[in-house]
């Protein structure tokens, strides 16, 4: 267990290298991603609906990962899934600058949530096994931080870039910082002793049996969060690209928006822990659902900066939240089986969102798409205030 006696201070400095600044670096490479493979498709004579697609299928390998990412921490420990993800990341972010064709493009989104999702689960059952409960909103929100200052940074510069040199290179460049971050797991992390065999042996199953109340109840919401947060990652670009604005603009206003993430991952941090999770959790899922709803009458840089920026508030509200909550529900043995499961729920509404979105924007309108959405997020954050238990309580 991790100790009472240290400070949230000593916390962050054990996980600053360790943690941290590999978090950092491959945020850049994944917010780079996130606006270039959407574009990518578009420009590869694809519609919404294979940007969309695109999208759908990076969530969904981070979906196929989740669970076996789970089991194979207990297994091995959380560095070695933790390194694994990352260099699966990076080759997949380098193979991407062969891509040439839709198809092509969504091997490398597959292949790019499995590797997503292995970093992910090890990251978090590190922290969880490592940071106390009255601590952890805290820690992990100056992570989700540090995760909204490279996914400000990778947009613009990944935009920037591609303008400059054509995409090939900039995927390339993508790739090396993630095999950067590598470096830094491989060097400073120690990997998490496991309490007892049966920690080990607990299966995906049992865990799905034992809990199946708290997936159901809980995990909707997290489904519905996840949708909002995947359709704002196919809409911006989108809708951007369809009021004539180029890969430069939309970058910034991507970049922009995870500032105002970035400025809210301390006042997030203390609200979780002192306030509440469903304090930060309504809040943030009821102004998301707002800036969708929004988006589609916009028609000039700055409304589509402005409605943006409100979305990025929103998301703000929301640092770290669905890590947090994930990591005060597990139990203390099948931790990180159970934070596998949580993640396979929570990511089916990454996969399933941008496709939805996609496929309702070129079928009907995107206004309707994005009124969609946001009926969805308001559903979800009514159920929130209702339904998830007060975790801060346990």
């Amino acid at each position: 267990m991790p100790e009472r006696t240290t400070s949230v201070a000593q916390d962050m400095r054990r996980l600053a290298f360790s943690v941290y600044l590999p978090s950092f670096f491959n945020a850049i490479a994944r917010g780079g991603a996130l606006v270039l493979l959407p574009l990518y498709a578009l420009e590869t004579d694809g519609g919404a609906v294979v940007a969309g697609a695109i999208l759908s299928l990076r969530a969904l390998g981070t979906m196929i990962a989740d669970v076996p990412a789970g089991q194979l921490t207990a297994k091995i420990g959380d560095k070695a899934v933790m390194l694994g993800g990352l260099a699966i990341v990076g080759t997949t972010a380098i193979l991407a600058s062969f891509s040439g064709s839709p198809l092509s493009l969504g091997v490398v989104a597959v292949g790019f949530g499995l590797g997503s999702g292995a970093w992910i689960l090890g990251r978090l059952s590190n922290i969880t096994e490592n940071v106390i409960l009255e601590r952890r909103g805290r820690v992990i929100s100056v992570l989700a931080g540090l995760e909204r200052a490279g996914q400000m940074i990778g947009p613009v510069s990944a935009g920037l870039a591609v303008e400059q040199f054509g995409y090939a290179p900039v995927f390339v460049m993508l790739g090396c910082l993630s095999l950067g971050a590598f470096v830094l797991v491989a060097t400073f992390a120690q990997r998490t002793k496991l309490r007892t065999v049966s920690h080990i042996e607990i299966g995906a199953r049992k865990i799905i049996g034992k809990h199946a109340g708290t997936f159901a109840r809980c995990g909707s919401i997290m489904v519905c969060l996840s949708l909002l947060r995947n359709s704002r990652a196919l809409i911006i670009p989108v809708w951007g690209t369809a009021i004539g604005l180029g890969p430069a603009e939309i970058g910034l206003v991507m970049s922009l928006t995870a500032t105002v993430d970035l400025m809210m991952f301390y006042p997030a941090g203390l609200i979780l822990d002192h306030i509440g999770r469903k304090a930060a959790l309504v809040p943030a899922m009821s102004i998301m659902s707002v800036a969708l709803v929004l988006l589609p009458w916009t028609d000039s840089f700055a409304t589509f900066l402005l409605v943006s920026l409100l979305g990025g508030l929103g998301n703000g509200f929301g640092t770290g939240i669905f890590m947090t909550i994930g990591g005060d529900l597990a139990p203390r043995f099948g931790r990180s089986q159970f934070l596998g499961v949580w993640r396979l729920i929570g990511d089916s509404g990454g996969a399933a969102g941008p496709g939805f979105i996609g496929t309702l924007a070129q079928t009907f309108t995107m206004a309707i798409a994005c009124s969609a959405a946001g009926l969805i997020g308001i559903f979800g954050a009514i159920a929130a205030l209702l339904v998830i238990p007060e975790t801060t309580r346990r």
